[in-house]
């Protein structure tokens, strides 16, 4: 408290001053030692306070009427300031206004005027965004440069020639920045580690490992915890022994740990789900080495080839998993529904399971569809069950507004020596549908059950869409000749109504993309505002404790309140821990979507000859976007590759025109396209006319 008031009444000494003051002056009125004083004066620097000008003197930043935030950068050498207060507008902040700040970093700014528009100039970087990057090498006789794998970072960074006189062009490398940008100068660097050349087998791999800083390996600490981590036998006969239920887990045709697995039991009166989850917290101690990584990494990351788990593989690929004929502890939820899917009691057991089947989507669906005849009856009765009963949940969720994306994803398919031979949408089938309801069955009622019984939890939240994106969609979907009306009120059901609609259309994926980015994100929050998307009024994260954290934090909730389990944590940890996971979550998607950009990238370039059937997405007055629904890619073909006429862009109708044969390109048009260049910094694709 002492050093509090301490640091008080050192921020308002400085704000009541005319003008900025040094160090020394500040000493002279607090008689306290310089290294504690300077201490205090970075922890108010730290805390937006204060700030620490270029002539080492000390001003208030609401004294010099400034404000903070994160700069987003343009690569055309520009950017956008962001304010830390929502309620402050976006400014623009020119090149000669950034004063060696770039993407990312956190600024102090002041506002000015220019030609009547508002804009900021930076006065201070107070935190540095990157202080190392991964980029490809451009060389020449004396120094080098390394063009760094991230758009909006505008600089190229200078290697001098001490650091420069092993590199080849091409050569991925990581740098760290040792002097940023001054003046007109670029930020200056020197090379951490070689990666290997562009065009290596894998390299994609290492770039995004290191771009994100992820890691596949675990430190050695946690390995020799692990040593300590066995089968606990003994612990069976505390358990309510569930071994006995004909139980499966359905996963796709490639994974490795079984997180969840079900059993589905109907008679004459209801339904009986049992959705079975791994008991992960029995295995991971609060605050042990095991737990502080896993909090560390917040989720598994899945690289197409390859997953970079939260978890070490003999918990994630053995313990944990739900393996087969095999006694494995779960978190049991147990649900009660009438025959029309109404639910009608829920209770939760520690369990003992032993699984009975490990089973693919792709495998039920065909028994489902009668592609293939199982012989055991009991697994075709209770996939029966399990279909039955996923069709009511389905359409009571409709009937509430939950949104179907239904988004298909790239599934990338190698040989056996590892080259990519070929990228599809990956086809959803009943099976997946089936589970996923399962799934957000047993999410919801362990959110309620929480929400009742404990006075703080974490929720999987989904905010209201803004009225105005939604608008701005409606707009985009002229574009393609679709034409949409939307309600004064925009609740779940209108939402899937468009939804519905879109995807009927020949646009379907392009349009619910464009639908999906029109919506908030989903993130983890200790406040409940419920989950637009999915119509629901409480849901959390529950069924994957292998794989994300907060699921974890939820099965300790669970067990603490009905199981005693020790854990003993305040509101304070839990909204730290959402904030962490839901930014590890978007790092997580960002690494994925990139290393997926990549492998596409490169398999385009190694079947430069194919033709490639896509639809116009956007058009420009430089050309248009494509869409190639066959790789979910979007390519660009520039104005100055459509050599039969001279081409004249109408903003009115989105339409490029030819002046002399009146031929048009506009949205949803359906071309034919090859590959003509690839931008491997930037990650871009352009195309030009088959």
């Amino acid at each position: 408290m002492e050093l509090n008031n301490l640091k008080t009444k050192i921020r308002t000494f400085i704000f009541l001053q005319d003008k900025p003051v040094t160090f020394k002056r500040i000493s002279q009125e607090f008689s306290i030692n310089p290294v504690k004083l300077k201490n205090l004066l970075n922890e108010l620097i730290k805390e937006n306070e204060i700030v620490k000008l270029k002539s080492g003197k000390y001003s208030s930043i609401n004294k010099l009427c400034l404000y903070t935030g994160t700069v987003d950068g343009n690569p055309d050498g520009y950017a956008f300031f962001i304010a830390d207060d929502s309620v402050i507008e976006d400014l623009f902040i020119p090149p000669n206004k950034l004063n060696g700040a770039v993407h990312g970093d956190r600024v102090a700014i002041r506002v000015e005027e220019y030609n009547g528009k508002k804009e900021a100039y930076v006065v201070k970087v107070l935190e540095r965004k990157y202080t190392r990057l991964v980029g490809r090498v451009e060389k020449s006789k004396h120094f080098a440069y390394v063009i760094p794998f991230m758009k909006k970072f505008f600089y190229d960074i200078y290697i001098p020639s001490k650091y420069a006189s092993t590199l080849k062009d091409n050569d991925v490398v990581v740098c760290s920045i040792i002097h940023f940008p001054e003046k007109r100068k670029n930020p200056e660097g020197k090379i951490l580690k070689t990666l290997g050349q562009l065009g290596e087998p894998g390299i994609e791999n290492k770039i995004v490992l290191e771009k994100y800083e992820l890691s596949v390996k675990f430190p050695k600490m946690v390995k020799q915890e692990l040593e300590n981590i066995n089968v606990p036998i003994d612990e069976y006969k505390n358990r309510t022994d569930l071994r006995d239920l004909f139980t499966v887990t359905i996963d796709g045709e490639d994974a490795r740990d079984f997180d969840d697995a079900i059993t589905v039991i109907k008679d004459k009166e209801k339904y009986i789900l049992y959705v079975h989850i791994a008991d992960v917290a029995y295995y991971v101690k609060p605050n042990s080495l095991i737990d502080k990584e896993a909090y560390k990494r917040g989720t598994s990351v899945y690289f197409p080839e390859f997953a970079i788990p939260m978890l070490p593989e003999k918990l994630s690929n053995d313990l944990c998993s739900l393996k087969p004929e095999v006694d494995r502890l779960a978190l049991t939820v147990k649900i009660d529904y009438d025959l029309n899917g109404t639910i009608l009691n829920v209770n939760f057991y520690e369990s003992v399971i032993n699984s009975n089947y490990r089973l693919t989507y792709n495998y039920v669906a065909d028994i489902l569809e009668e592609k293939i005849i199982t012989k055991d009856k009991k697994l075709l009765d209770m996939l029966k069950n399990a279909e039955e009963l996923s069709k009511k949940l389905t359409e009571r969720k409709k009937e509430l507004g939950m949104i179907d994306f239904d988004l298909p994803e790239p599934e990338f398919k190698f040989d056996n020596s590892g080259n990519l031979i070929s990228i599809c949408p990956l086809e959803r089938k009943i099976s997946h549908r089936m589970i996923e309801n399962f799934m957000l069955e047993a999410n919801e009622v362990v959110a309620k059950y929480l929400e009742e019984k404990s006075h703080f939890s974490i929720f999987r939240v989904h905010g209201e869409p803004d009225r105005m994106k939604i608008l701005e969609f409606v707009n985009q979907c002229k574009n393609f000749g679709i034409y949409l009306d939307v309600p004064k009120v925009i609740n779940p059901k209108v939402i899937q109504l468009i939804s519905d609609y879109i995807i009927t259309t020949s646009y379907s994926y392009i349009l619910s993309s464009i639908l999906v980015r029109s919506m908030q994100r989903a993130l983890y929050s200790t406040q409940n505002i419920g989950h637009f998307g999915l119509a629901s009024k409480s849901y959390t994260h529950f069924t994957s404790p292998i794989r994300r954290y907060p699921d974890l934090i939820i099965h300790r909730l669970l067990k603490k309140y009905l199981f005693n389990y020790n854990f003993d944590v305040d509101s304070d940890w839990l909204k730290n821990a959402a904030e962490h996971s839901s930014n590890m979550e978007e790092l997580a998607d960002s690494a994925e979507r990139e290393v997926q950009q990549f492998k596409k990238i490169k398999y385009l370039e190694k079947n430069r000859d194919n033709i490639y059937k896509g639809y116009i997405n956007r058009v420009r007055s430089s050309g248009f976007f494509i869409f190639i629904e066959y790789l979910l890619l979007t390519g660009f073909v520039a104005i100055s590759k459509l050599e039969d006429d001279y081409y004249i862009f109408d903003a009115d109708s989105s339409v490029l025109l030819g002046k002399h044969k009146g031929k048009r390109f506009r949205v949803g048009d359906i071309i034919e396209v090859v590959l003509d260049k690839i931008n491997y910094d930037f990650l871009e694709v352009d195309f030009r006319l088959a």
